[in-house]
């Protein structure tokens, strides 16, 4: 069951106060979104959406199903982000209820929200590889049995994120983030048909264009870690964050003025994005 917080939530069209809503919102294998609010602005909020209806369309959902729900479906997070009057926290967009009767729910709430302590970004955190990987990776879906068991495995090891290693031996992705790995001043990512395409994801791969920080798309295989100098994680929550620790094999990445870099420009990035503060349009 989705965990809520805040004083009201929506459900398609209609803002609901949250104390009054006794319903559950199902969340296995549903197509989700979560968006960072920070300052009353949510960050990349047409990138967001747009990849939801990217997702409905990967599992061929766009032609099957009334998707009438979805409309006006920015006016109702900026709504919700007014209703409540939170500037600092994450929000959830839950698309679900494929019954076959060619209609949907969706659903928006703000969640219970944890980032990285400072620290973090100064030393990096540590994680661990985990041999498995995500269906339909370039849709963001909940996956329930995936997500509990790499939890286990990350509370056993005391560590923040799990990396995601195919069968081949290649690394894809984190649990809950992308990844890139630096060697010397060149960064490496794994190929978008392995990943899901996140939109820190899009926003770093640019920031690296504009400002000519040599980079390749790249497929990573676990071997290949003992010659990276160091690597970091993206993602909604984290934002940029260095990596201390893969495993046994420790990286000097906070430091690593490569990242360094990547992680001012991408600040920068959300500093002029809370300025701006427009209501973008869906594409």
């Amino acid at each position: 069951m989705a965990q809520l917080t805040g004083e009201y939530l929506f459900k398609n069209h209609e803002i609901i106060q949250t104390s009054g809503f006794q319903e559950e919102i199902p969340e296995d294998q549903s197509i989700y979104e979560v968006l960072r609010v920070i300052q009353g602005t949510p960050l990349f909020l047409t990138e967001h959406l747009n990849r939801l209806y990217v997702s409905l369309k990967i599992l061929n959902l766009r032609d099957s199903y009334d998707l009438s729900p979805l409309r006006s479906l920015e006016d109702s997070i900026l709504t919700l982000i007014s209703k409540n009057a939170i500037e600092n926290c994450n929000l959830k967009i839950i698309v679900t209820h494929f019954n076959g009767q060619r209609s949907l729910n969706c659903y928006g709430f703000f969640i219970p929200s944890s980032y990285p302590p400072a620290d973090a970004y100064k030393t990096g955190v540590n994680t661990i590889l985990y041999h498995g990987t995500r269906e339909n990776p370039n849709a963001k879906v909940y996956q329930k049995e995936l997500r509990e068991d790499v939890a286990k495995k990350l509370k056993a090891a005391d560590a923040y994120e799990a990396l995601l290693v195919n069968e081949a031996g290649e690394i894809s992705e984190g649990s809950r983030s992308n990844l890139f790995f630096v060697k010397n001043q060149t960064v490496y990512t794994p190929p978008a048909k392995q990943v899901l395409l996140g939109i820190t994801r899009e926003k770093i791969l640019q920031l690296m264009e504009d400002h000519n920080i040599p980079y390749e798309v790249t497929t990573i295989h676990e071997k290949d870690l003992e010659g990276m100098n160091g690597a970091f994680m993206t993602g909604t929550s984290p934002k940029v964050l260095p990596l201390r620790r893969i495993g046994s094999l420790h990286y000097a990445s906070a430091s690593h003025p490569v990242i360094q870099k990547i992680m001012e420009l991408y600040n920068a990035l959300i500093e002029a994005e809370i300025r701006n503060n427009v209501a973008p349009k869906i594409l």
